[in-house]
Parts: structure tokens; sequence; C-alpha cells
């Protein structure tokens, strides 16, 4: 299981297999099952190299990207009928290579004063998020689109901003997540990498931020000798590193995980912005973490490769702690590389799902 969306009372996933090619799942309280819900028309030929975001609206409309640059749209059916109807479309074409939107993230790491390349999996640069149904963007690659119709005929997807300023020829810019409070106020994270096998690995948090006014670059930096310096009129999102799980919290306030360990704070204030960056510390758990969710109450969960772990207070210095995982009411003990987790999310610290390869985890105990 690759991605997760919930919502009260439901949840949606994407699934693969080498045998069952792409799934869309839904899981449902009330049944207590998972249950396959898609057309497997997104295993015909030509498609499914790689697995965008999902995101849905409600317990009746989900959206997911899958390669090659194509949105799904699934919609319930309202009783007495039933089952799930189907759309797709495929995203206007960029001058995008199937491969841009599915780089590989890599992260630099340390030990000691010794510097380390490490190589992570691929991470995708597609997918779909909305402030309502009736609000939705998309991401490919380095572009943003919005389904809208330009000329009240038919909603198609409209590329809005392209991410193409590159400051060197070795750059290339990802478009890796959206998040929001309303249809004038929404945010996107863009990841700005430079690596060569002869020189260097870096990378640059870009974050723009979409109003009425149109579209304003709020963090940028310059990729220098392995690392992100500032850039005159923007914020800077610490030293290096993506930034993904990009998730509105209350207050005017963002979080989202930055190169893999830092969990970063954006507060707004009028025309005013402020960036905390607060490092998991090693001794909660030495791994890189694959995704973050940010609970209304505070509280920062994380999943790495082997471990779930809450954080409390994580922009005063915090304090974290390993989460217990159970598979049939036993220990899930098995060793990292058996069981990779790739994403955690919730709508409370009651309803919270990790998901990752053959497992499907669900807290909903206090």
């Amino acid at each position: 299981m690759k991605d997760i969306w919930p919502v009260p009372g439901h949840a949606f996933a994407l699934a693969e297999s080498p045998t069952l090619g792409v799934r869309v799942l839904e899981w449902e309280d009330t049944s207590a099952t998972w249950k396959y819900i898609d057309d497997n028309t997104q295993n015909e030929p030509g498609y499914g190299q790689y697995l965008g975001r999902i995101w849905s609206p409600g317990e009746n409309e989900i959206y997911f990207g899958i390669a090659p640059g194509t949105i799904y749209h699934g919609v319930r059916a309202q009783p007495p009928a039933t089952g799930w109807s189907w759309t797709r479309d495929r995203l206007p074409d960029n001058g995008t290579n199937v491969e841009d939107g599915y780089p590989i993230y890599r992260n630099l790491t340390s030990i000691g004063e010794t510097q380390l390349f490490e190589l992570s999996s691929r991470y995708p640069a597609l997918g779909v998020w909305g402030t309502s149904s009736d609000d939705v963007y998309a991401w490919y690659a380095d572009t943003i689109y919005h389904w809208v119709s330009d000329d009240g005929g038919a909603p198609s997807w409209v590329a809005e901003y392209v991410a193409a300023d590159r400051d060197d020829p070795s750059e290339r810019l990802y478009v890796l997540g959206a998040a929001g409070t309303n249809r004038d106020d929404v945010w996107f994270s863009i990841a700005r990498e430079s690596y060569s096998i002869f020189t260097e690995l870096s990378s640059c948090a870009i974050l723009m931020r979409k109003t009425p006014a149109g579209y304003d670059r709020i963090a940028d930096g310059v990729i220098s000798a392995n690392t992100c310096r500032d850039k005159a009129g923007f914020l800077r999102l610490g030293d290096g590193g993506w930034l993904t799980d990009l998730q509105a919290v209350a207050g005017n306030r963002f979080v989202g995980l930055r190169g893999a360990r830092d969990v970063v704070e954006i507060s707004v204030e009028g025309d005013t912005y402020s960036v905390t960056v607060a490092p998991v510390p090693a001794k909660a758990a030495d791994v890189p973490f694959s995704s973050l969710w940010a609970a209304p109450e505070e509280q920062v969960w994380l999943a790495g490769r082997s471990v779930v772990v809450r954080g409390a207070d994580v922009g005063d210095g915090g304090a974290y702690q390993i989460s217990t995982t159970s598979l049939n009411g036993g220990v899930l003990n098995k060793p990292a590389y058996e069981r990779p987790l790739y994403h955690v999310r919730g709508t409370s610290n009651t309803d919270l799902w990790v998901i990752g390869d053959r497992y499907a985890l669900h807290k909903t105990t206090p």
C-alpha cells in the first residue's frame, strides 16, 4: 500500500502488486474491511509505471495520479445504484519525460564529519489536492494544474504555473505537494535539486503561495557546495532537502517534513512569514522518515523505514517517543527491510493510519 487518504468513517488507499497491478481500495469502519473499488482501467497497457498521490474531498469522491501524467477521478453511485464510476484525464504535455514525474529522492547525510550520499527510493512528483470538490489542483514534474473552465465550457486541466527558473543547467525542479486553508490561500511545495556524479548533491525547498493576486514565492535558496544558502528576498527552509508532506494546521501555520529528518513550521502573520526548523533527535529514531502528519491536537506523527514516532511541542525542542505497532494483537517486529512504512495520515489522533508493504495499521485509541 503506497498512499492513503482517510475521511471520517472511511479511508481510500492506492496499492500496487506484481501480480494484481495497481488497485484502489476503500476501508469502511462499519464493516471493518477493505474492498477494491477501481474499474481496472489503470492496469491497461501504457499505464502504471508508478503511482502519484491520492486525495479525497469526502466519502463519495476520490482523485489519484498515475503515470504517465494521468489523473483519475472516481465518484460513488448514489442509492439505489451501487459501485463507483471512473474517468481519467491526461495532463497537458509540458515537454516532460515520464521519469520527470518520478525523481530519485536523494538525502545528504553524515557520519561524524564525513558526508555521505544516501540514495533513497523514488518519490512521485505527481498528485492531486483540492480545497473542495469544485476547486482541485494537480501537479506533474515542474507544473501546477487547475481543474477549471476557461471559456465557460466543460472544465479541463489548465497549467497555471511552471517552475522553470533554473539557476544552473544541472538543476531540476519538481512539484511535490499542496496544502491550504481555503480556495483563496493555497500553498505548493517544490524541490530545487542539483546532482552530478562528478560534483555535488544538494537541494533547496521552495514554497509557493497562491492567493487571488496570483502566485507568490515565499521560500527559496541557492544551491552551493552540498547545501542550500540564502537567496535575497526569500525565506530559507534550512540547509537543504526536499519539503514533503506539506500540511495546513490551525492558527495560519503550515508544517512539513524536510530532508527526511526535520519538522519545518511556517507561520504567517499578515505579510510577515517566519520559519522554524526542528530536527528530530537521533535518540528518538535514528532513521530517515518517509512521511509526516500533524494532528489537530498539536501532535506530529512521523513514519520511517521501521518505526512510527510521535512528537509534541516540536517547535520548542519537543518530546518524542516511539509508538508501538502490532499485527493481529501481536508485536509487529519484522526487520525494517521487511516492513517499510510509506505514509502516515489521519483525521485525528484517534483515527490514524500508517501504511506500508503488506500492512495497513489503524490507530483508534487515545
